[in-house]
């Protein structure tokens, strides 16, 4: 997490670095005091807009931030993204009196260069010089999974020095590492002493179940027994997570809807010219507690059924980019997740929340 919010630090400060070079390239020296005092609350707000976008795409996750060609494609729609609401937000909603066209080219780019640039240094700096030894002990499948996520991406700040089948292998040298980490199956058989030595030590020691849920974000469902349900579950903390939770997915839905209203717009109306079909499509989906409720997207199927879908007389499931149902419109706003904007209803409705599990069909 702290390593998440230094990429959004240093995403603050590439936008100060842009804005400051944006007033000294766009305006002489006497008009610098003029120039800060029309733009910088419009330019905040836009900002905030900017880092929503940013999320959206999920170039705050520190999977993400390897440099590869679906990451810089990924990059380039979320700059695109951010320039379209700067224009929504400066001509569209003309409510801060300023309509700043080659000022907000440049302050794009800018913010997309010096952005870009930061972060490959924190992939460096996280990827080679901040790291933990970490000596992996068991045989599981989810142990292995973890291990192969540690080598794929040093960014999350592992280096795997050592994977063994039980605890009393682990050796000296391997623990005389600084700052190691021990991270070790709950079904691996451990004697007593072996653990309050390691401790003793000052060895940190985790199972697979809590490095998962700590840097992977994620709780393997083999792990969760009766025991983890008596150890994490609070109900005056559930109260606290479910309010905080609702006043998230209001406000995000919200916003969510209005960034992306231009993208929806023009994705409705190619839809419908494509085919005349409907835009709109309403699945059934199980919720809380089997509660059945209507789901909304945007049709990116052909149309089989009066009801819109692309089924007739059973339900059948997509089979990925090549299922032949899947319109070439369908195919673009499925890879740019703009289908599935219709959802911030749901959201909006109590039908789903913006983090937590996929809802399944009844069938």
């Amino acid at each position: 997490m702290k390593r998440t919010w230094l990429i959004v630090f240093g995403d603050f400060a590439s936008f100060i670095i842009a804005y400051l070079l944006l007033i000294i390239i766009r305006f002489p020296e006497a008009d610098y005091l003029f120039a800060f005092e029309i733009h910088t609350i419009p330019f905040i707000i836009l900002y905030l807009f900017w880092v929503l976008i940013f999320y959206i795409f999920g170039l705050y996750d520190l999977f993400t931030i390897k440099p590869t060609i679906p990451y810089l494609k990924r990059w380039i729609l979320a700059l695109a993204s951010s320039f379209a609401v700067g224009l929504l937000l400066f001509y569209f909603v003309p409510i801060f009196g300023i309509t700043p066209k080659f000022n907000l080219v440049i302050q794009v780019v800018l913010f997309g260069i010096f952005s870009f640039f930061f972060r490959r240094i924190i992939y460096t700096l996280f990827a080679r010089a901040i790291t933990r030894p970490a000596i992996l002990v068991g045989s599981s499948t989810y142990l292995t999974e973890l291990k192969n996520m540690m080598m794929t991406n040093p960014q999350i700040g592992f280096q795997v020095v050592s994977h063994l089948e039980n605890i009393s292998q682990v050796s000296s040298d391997l623990t005389s590492s600084k700052n190691a980490i021990i991270i070790l199956d709950k079904d691996v058989e451990a004697l007593d002493k072996n653990i309050i030595n390691l401790y003793e030590k000052g060895i940190e020691i985790i199972d697979t179940a809590k490095a998962y849920e700590k840097y992977l974000y994620k709780i393997p469902v083999e792990y969760i027994d009766i025991s983890f349900i008596v150890e994490n579950v609070n109900i005056n903390k559930d109260i606290l997570y479910r309010s905080a939770t609702f006043i998230i997915n209001i406000i995000f839905s919200v916003l969510i809807l209005i960034v992306t209203s231009p993208f929806v717009l023009v994705s409705a109306l190619v839809i419908y010219f494509y085919d005349k079909g409907p835009i709109f499509y309403i699945q059934k989906r199980v919720g809380l507690n089997g509660k059945i409720f209507n789901l909304y997207k945007m049709r990116s199927m052909i149309v089989l059924s009066p009801d819109g879908s692309a089924e007739t007389t059973e339900a059948k499931w997509s089979t990925g980019s090549g299922d032949t149902r899947i319109t070439p419109v369908g195919k673009i706003i499925r890879k740019l997740h703009i289908d599935e904007i219709p959802q911030m209803i749901n959201i909006l409705k109590g039908d789903l929340s913006l983090i937590g599990p996929r809802p399944e069909r009844p069938e």
